[in-house]
């Protein structure tokens, strides 16, 4: 179906109204969706302020703009202008430096982090990923200082550390955020876990 010209105009000045636009569900603060939260996190760790648009606020917006871009998915980056992507584009982006080049940025330190992971830890990973064949240890550190351990395929754009006989990928927000970083276990009510030990998280995280 066509684009309403009336809404057209108004994805135009909303498009030009900055350089960075991210057409989101929810708000920086509080995104009410992974993928949301996902591209929040990489354009809040290289540009300190950029225009967001909340389209469950406004259901005009948020069918238009897929129309706007030929793109079927919130969220949407706009960077000049010009349409980038959703979040999976943003995120190979953002890991292989280009969308450091597109805002101008010097481009990202890629240098793998020393990390320590201890025995117990590397063989309850090993028996992981022998349960899920294809699949590596992806380690995530948001710009809350969160940490995050998932299985999954490996992108081709991270950044691998290896201790003890395994390698985990990270992002390249991440990578500086884990130099030093200890993986151990833990016992919990719930059984056994990773437990991180991160000297760079500041003392008010």
């Amino acid at each position: 179906m066509p684009l309403d010209q009336t809404v057209r105009d108004r994805l135009d000045g909303i498009v030009g109204s900055d350089r960075v636009v991210l057409f989101m569900k929810g708000t920086p603060a509080m995104p009410q969706c992974g993928f949301s939260a996902t591209t929040t996190s990489i354009l809040s760790t290289l540009v300190p302020e950029y225009t967001t648009v909340n389209v469950l606020e406004d259901q005009e917006i948020r069918e238009g703009i897929k129309a706007y871009s030929e793109w079927p998915t919130i969220p949407q980056l706009y960077i000049g202008g010009e349409f980038m992507g959703g979040c999976d584009i943003v995120r190979q982006m953002f890991n292989s430096g280009e969308l450091h080049d597109v805002l101008d940025l010097e481009p990202p330190d890629r240098t793998p982090p020393e990390i320590h992971v201890s025995d117990t830890a590397a063989n309850l990973i090993r028996d992981a990923l022998s349960e899920q064949p294809g699949t590596a240890v992806h380690l995530r550190i948001d710009a809350s200082w969160q940490h995050g351990f998932s299985l999954g395929r490996v992108e081709g754009h991270e950044i691998a550390a290896e201790s003890n006989g395994v390698t985990i990928h990270m992002d390249v927000g991440t990578a500086p955020r884990a130099r030093g970083l200890s993986v151990d276990l833990e016992e919990s009510l719930t059984g056994v876990t990773l437990k991180v030990d991160n000297p760079n998280v500041p003392s008010n995280a």
